[in-house]
């Protein structure tokens, strides 16, 4: 682990998180909401995440039920791949150089990765999700599943499924 990770992972108290890198939530609304098209249940409004990645670490294919942007804050560019619900791929660099952007946006149900391309050094994200991040809505893919799903994005899959 390089020093200016491990300068963060102290500073934020990061700690493992199961799609992979280092997480911290620091804010979860006390404001409920209703999603749209379900009354049954109140959700919290919105909740943020510090997100590190570093090296070969890689966040494996998963999604959520909820809207969540990923904000860049320090470090090497990362790459987003969203798979949509109609097939489609994208790739999104979330970093502060003249080819990327400062945020990302990954629609609800859309299955999606995230790497440091370069392999090096670390990067310093934070997501906030709305409605907030539950893990009850959370779904970590499956390379079999996906590969089906997806077979034109094989090899990323591949790389980037835990399971």
């Amino acid at each position: 682990m390089n020093n200016k990770a491990n300068y963060w992972i102290d500073r934020l108290d990061l700690q493992p998180h199961p799609e992979g890198g280092y997480y911290k939530e620091i804010f979860r609304s006390s404001t409920e909401v209703f999603r749209k098209n379900e009354s049954e249940t109140k959700k919290i409004a919105f909740t943020s995440i510090y997100y590190l990645l570093e090296t070969n670490d890689f966040s494996g294919f998963h999604r959520l039920k909820s809207d969540e942007i990923w904000y860049f804050h320090d470090g090497q560019p990362i790459n987003i791949h969203i798979l949509n619900a109609d097939g489609s791929y994208k790739c999104v660099e979330l970093s502060n150089s003249e080819n990327g952007s400062l945020q990302a946006f990954i629609e609800p149900n859309c299955w999606f990765a995230a790497e440091i391309p370069s392999k090096l050094d670390f990067a310093l994200v934070s997501c906030a999700v709305a409605p907030g991040f539950d893990f009850s809505e959370f779904e970590m893919a499956s390379k079999s599943s996906l590969n089906i799903i997806y077979p034109l994005q094989k090899n990323l899959i591949e790389k980037l499924c835990r399971f």
